[in-house]
């Protein structure tokens, strides 16, 4: 499977074709586009658009809450969901922290979530897939969309943050060393994580935003106030 770059409405997007065809609305989108889903306006249009009923938005707080959408649930705040009831979106908003999304298209269950260092370290991507376990998804039918985020090329960290992260038992090979700087590589540690819960279908969208200025907003470019979304739904 192979991401396409396509545009609904205002909204330009990665996605991957053949999960739509099995019914997973889902999208990375650019920076060019509409993000701020908190105006009634800018919902209605993105409802109206991806023919959805509704839209879930979190206040995220770089943690690893994880939301289960099944009953008409709204929960207010956390870093990811799980959506079980058709024609609702899960929306992740990003600007350099990594939006993942997991697909369990025969049960049908999606998932989406916010992995930032902080929640990677957390586990909130292996939380997620465990409740999609637990809700009755198997792990040999998850796939994993990893979407677009500061890459290993730009994301500098400090010596405390990798203290961090192997003291959560990572693997060294998730840190790239270039004239003595330090620096992160999201994408590669949330793998790691994937792997170890029997997730091995994964595609990237290789892309990183900080370097991509044409493409994304990036908070540590300067975009402080401007974010991405990233959603997921299941066709009913």
């Amino acid at each position: 499977m192979k991401y396409e770059m396509t545009k609904n409405a205002d909204w330009s997007f990665f996605r991957v074709p053949e999960l739509e065809e099995k019914g997973i609305v889902h999208g990375f989108c650019t920076g060019g586009t509409p993000w701020d889903l908190l105006s009634s306006k800018i919902k209605h249009d993105f409802l109206d658009a991806f023919l959805l009923k509704d839209a879930v938005v979190l206040t995220q707080e770089h943690g690893s809450d994880v939301h289960v959408v099944c009953n008409g649930e709204m929960p207010h705040s956390g870093d990811g969901l799980i959506i079980l009831e058709k024609n609702v979106a899960g929306i992740i908003k990003t600007a350099d922290c990594l939006p993942v999304i997991l697909c369990d298209a025969l049960y049908p269950m999606v998932s989406i979530v916010h992995a930032g260092w902080r929640g990677t370290v957390k586990n909130i991507v292996g939380k997620a897939v465990l409740s999609m376990v637990e809700y009755g998804s198997r792990t040999q039918n998850i796939v994993a969309l990893l979407g677009p985020s500061i890459g290993s090329c730009c994301y500098e960290v400090k010596g405390d943050v990798c203290a961090v992260f192997k003291k959560c038992g990572f693997p060294e090979h998730i840190f790239l060393r270039h004239s003595n700087a330090l620096f992160l590589d999201l994408k590669k540690a949330n793998e790691w994580v994937l792997s170890g819960y029997g997730i091995n279908e994964v595609y990237n969208v290789n892309l990183c935003t900080q370097c991509n200025g044409t493409l994304f907003h990036s908070y540590r470019r300067g975009d402080t106030g401007k974010r991405q979304i990233n959603f997921v739904s299941i066709k009913g």
